[in-house]
């Protein structure tokens, strides 16, 4: 199964200092491709049930995303399942961040964040991170959403 969905909302701004990533740091996972290959699991738990093939930045600054469940897996089949019935329609990054102290030891600095993997979840912490469509041989395209909320066809 092939599901197509947002990762992560629009990143904050250039001087932002906190754990939610930055624009910047968005559009350079996307140039990247460091996204790529990263694994998706359920509910940040278990094994892997697919990867990550295919990533972008939509109009707004979203990171989009296309993962391959496989679904030869009884875990992989039970997740494709979830997605199909509408239950798992969200998804959630699990990443780390890089937190250090100021030069002048007086407050906290966010560094690097590296994503370690994306969840298909039930309700993902973040609002605007969703199932936006999949693909599967049982019945073809589903989309999940209206129109008016598929903001990648902006792009430009």
């Amino acid at each position: 199964m092939l599901v197509l969905g947002v990762a992560n909302p629009t990143g904050e701004g250039r001087n932002y200092n906190g754990l939610y990533f930055k624009h910047d740091e968005l559009r350079q996972i996307a140039d990247s491709k460091s996204f790529n290959g990263v694994p998706v699991k359920a509910e940040h738990r278990g094994n892997a049930l697919g990867k990550v093939v295919s990533s972008y930045l939509d109009a707004n600054g979203c990171l989009n995303c296309v993962l391959d469940i496989d679904e030869s897996s009884v875990e992989g089949a039970l997740a494709a399942g979830l997605v199909r019935d509408g239950i798992a329609s969200e998804l959630s990054l699990g990443y780390c961040v890089d937190v250090q102290h100021s030069e002048q030891g007086n407050k906290l600095e966010a560094g690097t964040k590296t994503i370690v993997e994306v969840s298909l979840v039930r309700k993902g912490a973040r609002d605007a991170c969703y199932v936006l469509a999949f693909e599967d041989a049982i019945g073809g395209t589903k989309y999940t959403r209206t129109m008016d909320a598929w903001k990648f066809f902006d792009m430009q």
